[in-house]
């Protein structure tokens, strides 16, 4: 590997851990930028990191260069958008991300940076169709914006909405794995559907993987409440008693701790007088 494009890539890869002030890394940039001005890879770089330091009054020449020496490169246009957004242009930026996810039915990016921009343009509908199209090409999205959809969707409330949301929460797990966060938003969606099942079922995935927990049971408890099955509210509310009297002594001493103890056990005591 030539010289010159293994210190480019370490550049693209590894400027955080290598140089963990954005400074430092622009500097090398510009160390590298002198000897190949218009490497795309580079400009994009540096378009970055000024965005990220603020200084967008130095990264729209950049990247209006990037675009002259790399035209069409759907990253680099989408690069454009979110540079046009941050200046404020909200109508430009909207006009950019539409063109960028018109062309590119399987860029999730460009299609997720559409859906800010819908927002931020106050088209939540645009925006809710333009973030479940990011999700269902993206293999990998990021848990926020599988939380994002959902809650817009759960605040729009049209009919079948609730249901559509759960729907991307479990399409979301399937490509992410068992996150807590995600099972919580879906068990939440759930409650009121009446899906107690599937509720219990989410629990039952998050023990396996994070191994039983007093936070865990008393979810269960929770749900088994709402589902008016109260003696098994009861037993619930005893796992999560046990499992806090295996917590160290050292714990056990703390105020809030012995607190925490009674309270479940008088919910327990209530469970069962309702059974």
């Amino acid at each position: 590997m030539k010289p010159l494009l293994l210190v480019t890539t370490l550049i693209l890869t590894l400027p955080l851990i290598a140089h963990p002030d954005p400074r430092h890394t622009l500097e090398h940039l510009e160390e590298h930028l002198k000897e190949t001005p218009d490497n795309p890879q580079l400009l994009a770089k540096k378009v970055e990191l000024l965005m990220d330091t603020e200084h967008l009054d130095l990264a729209r020449p950049v990247c209006d260069k990037l675009l002259a020496v790399a035209p069409g490169k759907r990253e680099f246009l989408l690069l454009d958008a979110q540079v046009t957004l941050e200046e404020r242009n909200t109508a430009s930026a909207l006009s950019k991300a539409r063109a960028v996810a018109e062309a590119n039915p399987d860029f999730a990016a460009g299609w997720r940076l559409l859906s800010r921009v819908e927002e931020e343009s106050g088209n939540r509908e645009a925006a809710i169709a333009a973030i479940l199209h990011s999700l269902s090409v993206n293999p990998k999205p990021t848990p926020s914006d599988v939380l994002t959809c959902a809650a817009w969707l759960r605040e729009r409330g049209k009919p079948g909405d609730v249901e559509l949301a759960v729907t991307q929460i479990d399409q979301g797990l399937a490509k992410l794995g068992v996150l807590s966060g995600l099972h919580y938003q879906a068990i939440e969606l759930e409650l009121p559907l009446g899906h107690y099942e599937s509720a219990l079922r989410r629990i039952d995935a998050l023990t396996a993987r994070f191994r039983p927990s007093a936070d865990l049971s008393l979810r269960r408890a929770d749900i088994l409440e709402k589902a008016g099955r109260h003696a098994e509210a009861a037993a619930a509310c005893d796992s999560a008693l046990a499992l806090l009297d295996m917590l160290p002594a050292n714990r056990k001493k703390a105020g809030t701790f012995q607190k925490r103890f009674n309270e479940i056990a008088t919910r327990k005591e209530q469970n069962l007088a309702k059974k």
